[in-house]
């Protein structure tokens, strides 16, 4: 869904209330002003449907560290250091819904291709994972 057409957005809302299992929101709260919690939550299955964000204002935080999250809300909060936690979190849950990430881009780790992987991801139109192999 191209999330820049507004009518398309609405469609897809219409179309698909209570069909998810997950969603995984990494907009909400990034610093662009996206806020997709509660246009997004009605998609969700009743009672089963999860809810997670990866950004989040002052606001989503506090809620968070005072355990007042919405029901089937979650967030991961995370830092910019090395937090092996962190990533262990996210792969369980990953591992628990069976999800698999999409890989939009896979480049080999070199000067130029890492140089690609980072202006793609500054056009905010990425739609999975930037992954670099390494081998």
């Amino acid at each position: 869904v191209d999330y820049t057409d507004d009518k398309a957005m609405s469609e897809f809302k219409e179309k698909n209330v209570g069909k998810f299992d997950c969603i995984y929101d990494t907009a909400t709260g990034s610093g662009h002003g996206e806020n997709y919690v509660s246009s997004m939550a009605k998609l969700l299955k009743d009672e089963t449907g999860e809810y997670v964000q990866i950004a989040g204002g002052i606001a989503t935080i506090m809620r968070y560290f005072t355990g007042t999250m919405k029901p089937q809300q979650n967030f991961f909060f995370t830092s910019d250091e090395d937090n092996q936690t962190d990533l262990v979190k996210i792969a369980r849950l990953l591992k628990s819904t069976g999800v698999k990430p999409h890989i939009d881009l896979l480049k080999p780790f070199d000067a130029e291709s890492v140089a690609e992987g980072f202006e793609h991801l500054k056009g905010r139109r990425t739609k999975g994972k930037i992954v670099f192999n390494m081998e």
